[in-house]
């Protein structure tokens, strides 16, 4: 998620805009229906080490959200939306984990009626109560094994309270359709979930809506089918591991384009309304070039397909939902004003999305790193250089409150800019420290180790002293766990 915290500048010029073709509607690939396995976190711990142990050391910071006793493997999600009321008849299909023996499991869900759940084919007891859906199978589950759960619900969604927060998330409806843009809370207002951002599971979409509307959901669309008069099935699968805050589903009338010049084997594919596709074709046109540039300073792009979709209407800052970041119409304005969002949620991709944090304590980590790349992007495509935005960003920093403790923020300094800018200030200070070629050997190593899985700032000091061989306890004492702003290391 952005908060303009990266510093508007001014149009960059240096690269080429990629063209963009239009097609009336995104083409379906190949890939076969059915449930996704998910895919072990390549070069580091396995899955089992990692994104099977969800954080319990410390303080949680929403301690009331999501439930470390199972894991949530895949997520099967079929919706039927009605346009008129917003009303969704909907069943999730689950397949569950036990990590200990549970005679009661408790999902997340808010603000939609159940009606119906069933545990391995067996009806099996459930009531609701203060947002959480109960359920009792009718024997114990044991830890280790693998159980599906039928849950069918049905209501009209509508965004999650976060009174820590001051703030709402989850579905929103819209004039002509709706839009999901969950962080950090608000999956619960749509589908039964885990919601923990270290339970990350696989994901397959069935949305049914009217024709002429079209769907957007995180992955590849793989079908597209009449299921009855005048309606149409649009049919996502996505086999990554993906927290359930980062799923997504914008249902609209849009125009699909995609771009070349990306990695290779990487889909580039937008969404946009028709009134504004030209200009928005120019402000999201460099994201086959900004993803090179990213790879070549973090490591290969974490999945098979990515783009923008904009919802027409304006929602403020866009969200990072995983391969499909959701943007409003008032950040289209055909002069790339907007550009440093466009990389910033590009950047998650990386971080906050293939590694993703172990608790909301560490946000830091995941912002801090995409708001640095809006400072590699700028200097790559001849703007001003990261030296120059971090000092823009310290001299903000120092003109506000220095009470901010970066690796375990207070609810409401968790989306402060503060937070944002001084997570990008710490990466470049240990970049001074260390050097550049360490600097990125450690960028590199966090994402080869904990990619497709979750971490914290415990871990990451640990890998970033050992990739770079020094001790650096030093420094993220002062600009981690200090309030007070530090200097920059010696040269900076």
């Amino acid at each position: 998620m952005h908060e303009g915290c990266g510093g508007r500048h001014a149009p960059v010029t240096g690269l080429t805009m990629t063209p963009a073709t239009t097609t009336p509607a995104m083409p379906a690939t190949e890939t076969p229906p059915g449930s996704a396995e998910v895919r072990e976190p390549a070069l580091g711990a396995p899955r089992a080490d990692l994104a099977t142990a969800p954080d319990t050391v410390g303080r949680r910071a929403f301690p009331r959200h999501g439930d470390d006793g199972y894991l949530v493997r895949h997520y099967h999600l079929r919706l039927d939306w009605k346009p008129a009321t917003g009303r969704v008849l909907s069943r999730a299909t689950l397949t569950v984990q036990p990590r200990r023996t549970l005679d009661t499991l408790s999902l997340d869900l808010s603000g939609l009626k159940v009606t119906r759940v069933a545990l391995a084919g067996a009806p099996a007891g459930f009531r609701q109560r203060k947002r959480k859906l109960h359920i009792t199978p009718q024997r114990p589950l044991h830890a280790g094994e693998t159980v599906t759960l039928d849950i069918d619900y049905r209501g009209t969604p509508r965004p999650l309270g976060i009174p820590q927060l001051d703030d709402d998330a989850g579905w929103y409806p819209m004039r002509d359709g709706s839009r999901v843009m969950s962080e950090p809370l608000g999956a619960p207002s749509w589908f039964p979930c885990n919601n923990r951002p270290d339970d990350k599971g696989s994901y397959r979409f069935e949305i049914t809506v009217p024709d002429g509307y079209q769907v957007c959901a995180n992955g590849r669309l793989i079908q597209q089918r009449a299921v009855r008069k005048q309606r149409t099935e649009w049919v996502y699968e996505h086999r990554e591991p993906m927290s359930p805050y980062l799923a997504t589903v914008v249902i609209g009338r849009f125009v699909f384009d995609e771009q070349t010049g990306g990695p290779d084997g990487v889909l580039i594919r937008n969404a946009f309304p028709e009134r504004l596709a030209e200009r928005a074709r120019y402000d999201f046109g460099r994201q086959p070039q900004m993803m090179r540039v990213l790879a070549d300073h973090f490591g290969p792009f974490p999945f098979d397909v990515y783009g923008a979709v904009v919802v027409d209407e304006p929602v403020g800052d866009p969200l990072e939902a995983q391969t499909f970041s959701v943007f409003g119409s008032d950040r289209v304005d055909g002069e790339r004003g907007y550009e440093d969002e466009v990389v910033h949620e590009l950047a998650h991709q990386w971080f906050g999305n293939s590694v993703g944090i172990t608790d909301w304590r560490h946000i830091w980590l995941k912002e801090g790193f995409a708001t640095y790349a809006e400072c590699l992007w700028a200097e790559a495509s001849g703007g001003p250089g990261a030296h120059h935005m971090v000092h823009s960003h310290l001299a903000d920093l120092h003109q506000a409150d220095q009470d901010l403790i970066l690796a375990d923020p207070v609810a409401d300094t968790m989306y402060d800019d503060r937070l944002y800018s001084r997570g990008a200030a710490t990466l470049h200070a240990l970049r001074l420290s260390v050097g550049d070629e360490r600097f990125f050997a450690v960028v590199r190593e966090w994402y080869a180790r904990y990619r497709g899985a979750s971490a914290g700032t415990e871990q990451f000091i640990a890998l970033a002293e050992q990739v770079a061989d020094t001790d650096l306890t030093g420094l993220f004492r002062d600009w981690l766990y200090r309030g007070p702003l530090p200097a920059l290391p010696q040269g900076g």
